[in-house]
């Protein structure tokens, strides 16, 4: 018992150890940041709780993507991190429990035409560690999840006048902050599972990682309007406080429910990102999903099926007479994906369909409904799996009351009633550490969100994701 609890103690002081150099690297990439404050609300299969990277670029590996990596040559083009082994360090801490992750993503485009012609640029860094608590503390199938994340750039939907964030890692406060400290733990042979602490809402419901190859935020993950409508809806790396539940009837069937704090200034000022408690609170946010995540289901391929809504216990100004307060927000959603064709035996690498649809109350929501479609081809070549190609399209739907108030105010303005969005990605999974994304993009009818007329954008751009 003494030797067990002596070797514990060791992998643990090995863990803090790890997790210290990895918050000193974050605080050394965040102290010469650019940090903007913009107060724009921003914006898995289900097997197990979520322990991917609370960002949109590279996550930590699966236990899969580890067992193949580790079958490779440790050659420069060929190791999951663009760090390397770090001499052997790193399988050490690995094999006691600690798994360090990170990533740097550069996003950017040139608005070739519409409101202001011209290009900006947004960067992403996440720092963090998964610890085993099983290895390192005994404590049955559970995870510590502890990173920090710094963005710092400019949105380049400004120069559109489009209400979407078309790169999808602006926004949560553009500043170093808390991404996630949470306990993770599956019970009951995995008919149960939890987290609690700080990580994002969004990163749990109506949120889809085969569409995170897109880079506008309409698309990647999950609808804009989710985030639009409520600032309790947290997109990564936005971490709040709160606790999430998962309920396993079947191995492909779960049932979650979650609430989080509802904090806005965490999220729209600057050296907040570490700020915990309740001070500024405005309500809670409750939020239930089904799911259905199939292997082998509809066309014998895999596919995942979701409904779910959210209930935002906050008070929000009337839509059309902002000085009347409503008490309460809420949104549905309805999401299906499904490969409709198989490129190999094994259904890694398929095209898939995809749709999506949300529903929001109208009394104080900007986005009513909200729509998105199209295909995403995982290994589109034999000769690249990694490769992703995602073509897409999404409606955001103006509220129909701001609408007819609109028009009573001024009937020979003409205005729109919906912003579209079309786009079409290619990454290139260059090495397992680095992914190059061409991007292009289409917005239509954009400032349909503030009564004006812009012409409609062309974006051309592209995002680069670096894994530590």
């Amino acid at each position: 018992m003494k030797n067990t609890l002596q070797l514990r103690a060791s992998r643990f002081s090995r863990a803090g150890l790890a997790v210290g150099a990895a918050m000193a690297l974050g605080l050394g990439a965040a102290s010469g940041s650019n940090a903007q404050s913009i107060p724009i609300p921003a914006p898995s299969s289900q097997t197990a709780p979520s322990t991917a990277a609370p960002d949109n670029g590279p996550a930590p590996p699966t236990p899969e993507a580890k067992r193949e990596a580790s079958s490779l040559p440790r050659t420069f083009p060929s190791q999951p991190g663009v760090t390397g082994d770090w001499g052997g360090l790193r399988t050490t801490l690995s094999q006691d429990g600690v798994d360090v992750f990170g990533s740097y993503q550069i996003q950017g485009g040139y608005v070739t035409a519409g409101k202001d012609p011209g290009s900006d640029f947004n960067n992403q860094f996440i720092l963090g560690a998964n610890l085993d608590l099983q290895k390192l503390l005994g404590l049955d199938d559970a995870t510590f999840t502890l990173a920090v994340a710094d963005r710092f750039g400019h949105n380049i939907s400004l120069r559109t006048g489009a209400k979407v964030i078309l790169d999808g890692n602006y926004g949560e406060g553009e500043t170093f902050r808390l991404a996630n400290m949470s306990l993770k733990q599956n019970l009951f042979n995995g008919r149960v599972a939890y987290q609690i602490g700080y990580f994002p809402a969004a990163a749990e419901f109506d949120y889809s990682p085969l569409l995170c190859s897109f880079l506008n935020q309409g698309l990647c993950g999950h609808p804009n309007s989710l985030g639009a409508d409520s600032s309790g809806f947290q997109n990564p790396p936005g971490g709040q406080l709160g606790g999430r539940i998962t309920f396993f009837p079947l191995p492909d069937l779960y049932l979650k429910l979650a609430v989080f704090a509802v904090d806005p200034p965490l999220f729209t000022t600057d050296y907040e990102g570490f700020r915990l408690g309740l001070r500024d609170a405005t309500g809670a946010i409750y939020l239930t999903e089904l799911g259905w995540t199939p292997e082998r289901g509809l066309l014998n391929m895999p596919g995942h099926y979701k409904i779910g809504a959210y209930y935002d216990s906050s008070a929000a100004p009337d839509v059309v007479k902002p000085k009347i307060m409503h008490t309460g927000r809420y949104n549905g959603w309805l999401y299906a994906d499904q490969m409709v064709w198989a490129f190999d035996a094994s259904a890694r690498r398929g095209l898939y369909v995809f749709g999506n649809a949300t529903d929001a109350n109208r009394t104080n929501s900007q986005i009513s409904t909200y729509f998105s479609a199209g295909f995403v081809a995982n290994g589109p070549i034999a000769a690249r799996p990694n490769d992703v190609l995602s073509i897409g399209w999404a409606k955001s739907n103006l509220n129909p009351r701001k609408f007819e108030a609109e028009i009573i105010a001024k009937p020979t303005f003409g205005y729109f009633s919906a912003e579209q969005y079309y786009e079409i990605s290619y990454k290139l999974q260059l090495r397992p550490w680095l992914f190059v994304t061409p991007d292009l993009q289409y917005v239509q009818d954009p400032g349909a969100f503030t009564a004006q007329k812009f012409k409609n954008a062309t974006v051309v751009g592209a995002a680069m994701g670096i894994a530590f």
